[in-house]
């Protein structure tokens, strides 16, 4: 006699098969779309948070997968699946294909700068604004003082992962202190979106504006759909949703840059690129071990 599925294997196999229902809906969707006018558009008008049908979807479908599976993280959700048939269904090779033809198109797949940035300079003399008090301001401000500057260049006003970071950096405040790092925020985004930011996070750091993205590009940061919005990336962000933590919605009247990337930057008193970490997602960024070891 044949030996019976147990319940459990049935509830992991219904699961896993709404999951990549979802997933290749979703995936059809935003296909059509973005052939039914410029892809410029399709990006900004339909991939939002507030759009259960967009792409970004996906969090909240992989958060439902892992409460039905009564797991919290991608890795224990894999685990299980992989002893299902229906794993083999599940449609990361067309998902990612397709946010790598979006970034061809937009011309947004930067290739990685062989730049040592490690011996490099940034200029100090590059106009910033100051995101509390409209001042144009330089980085010079910083220079000379005896201390380190950990310049912190986020993504998006709405980025979770850049807030979770920020938290991070000021829980360790002690360990900077100890070694003389100065935190700066850098975002390419205007000051009404800066000021709510600073406001929602309580952040304490002081925080520069760089809306023509000087520095970003100095430093080699580009955007990229398939880095932030791919398969893998977007099962770690459904594990926040699944422990009930809730992603930040854009200001509808501030326009921002969700594709683009951040990174970390230790310059010493004089300039010079102490350390240095580009990050290839937003879930990327260095811990405050890294960013103190390596100096």
């Amino acid at each position: 006699m044949a030996e019976q599925p147990d319940s459990n294997a049935i509830s992991c196999a219904k699961a896993l098969s709404s999951f990549v229902e979802k997933g290749k809906a979703l995936l059809d969707l935003a296909e059509k779309e973005s052939r039914e006018g410029l892809c410029q558009e399709f990006v900004r008008q339909k991939i939002r948070i507030e759009r259960k049908q967009s792409l970004l979807g996906l969090i909240e479908a992989g958060a439902t997968l892992y409460n039905s599976l009564s797991v919290k993280r991608k890795k224990d959700a894999e685990d299980l699946w992989s002893k299902n048939t229906n794993a083999a269904n599940v449609p990361q090779v067309q998902w990612d294909a397709f946010l790598q033809r979006l970034d061809d198109e937009l011309q947004l797949s930067p290739k990685i700068h062989n730049v040592d940035h490690q011996s490099k300079r940034i200029s100090p003399d590059t106009p910033l604004i100051d995101a509390r008090t409209g001042e144009t301001v330089t980085l010079q401000r910083y220079l000379g003082r005896g201390k380190k500057i950990l310049l912190v260049l986020i993504r998006q006003f709405s980025c979770l992962l850049c807030r979770l970071h920020i938290q991070d950096l000021q829980k360790n405040q002690s360990s900077l202190d100890a070694h003389s790092v100065q935190v700066v925020v850098i975002s390419f985004g205007c000051q009404e979106g800066a000021s709510h930011w600073v406001q929602q996070t309580g952040c304490q750091y002081d925080m520069l504006l760089d809306p023509s993205r000087k520095m970003y590009s100095a430093f080699g940061l580009g955007a990229s759909l398939k880095k932030v919005l791919n398969f893998s990336n977007m099962l770690i962000y459904s594990e926040y949703v699944a422990n009930d933590m809730e992603f930040p919605r854009e200001l509808p009247w501030i326009q921002d840059d969700m594709f683009q990337l951040g990174g970390n930057f230790v310059l010493d008193e004089h300039g010079r690129v102490l350390f240095s970490h580009r990050c290839q997602s937003p879930i990327d960024r260095p811990s405050v071990e890294d960013i103190l070891s390596a100096q």
